[in-house]
């Protein structure tokens, strides 16, 4: 009799010890263009919910670990990796599948599974909470403004949970104290456009004026990349002045560009590239149109109906550099942006850096022109900036 009770004993064993690791479960959501699946295990569900307060999180992480949550993470990063997914984007994804893990779940409980897979994805992570929220921190190197951003062990972390509502992401919140991977890996902002991702083409008809004659173009860009933008944090200028074309963009502006200047002198090439900045878009500033500071990359240029000079600067600094390869600056005056370019054989309004003159060529104005090497007159005279060049 003994081995027949060992038996039924042996399988009640087993069978709660499948009900504690769960089952392997899919979850499908969409992500821009794309369809995304992912594996789970269901006994990422099981958790009690936890409180929002410093002992009752650690411990949440702790349980957390217990699980089968390997399936997942592994999961999140093959997704990454086949999407070839920036660390924002990468950010995205987790966010939405954590939505579909635990919908119906509370705010609080979705962010620390945000957390949880961040820092197990190598990410050095920090908590902080405040009532009933809880924030994702993520420690960086880059540059950001106009987010939450706390300091901890020399590090600045950025609540990149609560980018839209800076004041709910500051306000009196506490820090827990606990480093899931105290020297984890820096998250970066760096723009990257969307990689793998199938774009969503949308087209443009534009036209610019040049020495009297008026030039059609048909372009495409990629709304996905004007998507991403949306929500992206604000980071450092540089980092929109060589943020790369899409290849929708790319693919159908160069050959007509290309095509334009084409027998031409690198002089007169120079002048078509800058009326077409000057001449091709309407021009408003950023806080007139979107109410906040929103420095543009290429593709949004052609997206949206006005621009100012910081977006002109950097779509015009994308075609010098592909179409004609030549040296340049980056001038940031007080109110201004603009581009200065080593032009052979030119004399104009230069300034000399490292050993070269540069001739200001300004991509917003004045409008409907093509001269260049002259500064606006409400420029000169003023101290600048150079923050970044080429070649």
């Amino acid at each position: 009799m003994r081995l027949p009770i060992l038996l039924f004993a042996f399988i009640l064993l087993m069978l709660n010890k499948q009900i504690l690791l769960g089952e392997v479960r899919n979850v499908s959501f969409g992500f821009y263009t794309e369809k995304i699946q992912l594996n789970f295990n269901s006994d990422l569900l099981l958790l009690p919910k936890p409180s929002v307060e410093g002992k009752s999180i650690k411990n949440h992480y702790t349980l957390l670990l217990k699980t089968a949550y390997q399936t997942l993470v592994a999961d999140l990063r093959r997704q990454r990796d086949a999407y070839a997914l920036n660390d924002w984007l990468f950010y995205e994804m987790v966010r939405s599948a954590t939505d579909q893990i635990l919908n119906g779940r509370s705010a609080a409980e979705k962010n620390l599974l945000i957390w949880f897979c961040l820092s197990e994805s190598g990410f050095d992570t920090r908590v902080t909470f405040r009532d009933q929220r809880v924030f994702v921190c993520v420690y960086t190197k880059d540059e950001i403004y106009e987010a939450p951003l706390i300091e901890d062990h020399d590090r600045t972390f950025v609540n990149i949970t609560a980018l839209e509502n800076t004041k709910g992401g500051e306000a009196g919140v506490f820090l827990l104290d606990f480093s899931p991977k105290p020297n984890g890996q820096a998250f970066s902002f760096h723009l990257g456009g969307t990689s793998g991702i199938k774009p969503l083409v949308e087209k443009r008809s534009i036209n610019f004026s040049f020495k009297g004659q008026v030039f059609p173009l048909e372009v495409s860009l990629d709304r996905n990349l004007v998507r991403v933008m949306e929500h992206h944090p604000l980071i450092d200028e540089r980092e929109y002045l060589n943020a790369p074309m899409s290849e929708a963009l790319r693919n159908s502006l160069l050959p007509q560009m290309t095509t334009l200047i084409k027998g031409k002198t690198g002089f007169e090439a120079l002048e078509l590239l800058t009326a077409f900045t000057r001449s091709c878009f309407k021009y408003k500033e950023d806080k007139e149109f979107f109410g906040r500071s929103k420095p543009m990359v290429p593709d949004e240029v052609f997206h949206y109906p006005f621009s100012d000079c910081e977006d002109r600067s950097a779509l015009y600094f994308n075609l010098v550099k592909e179409l004609l390869g030549w040296p340049m600056l980056i001038i940031g005056f007080p109110d201004h942006l603009t581009i200065a370019v080593s032009i052979p054989d030119f004399d104009g309004d230069a300034i000399e850096y490292q050993g070269r003159k540069y001739y200001f060529c300004d991509p917003t104005g004045p409008a409907n022109s093509s001269e260049i090497g002259r500064l606006p007159e409400e420029f000169i005279g003023q101290e600048y900036e150079i923050i970044g060049q080429f070649n």
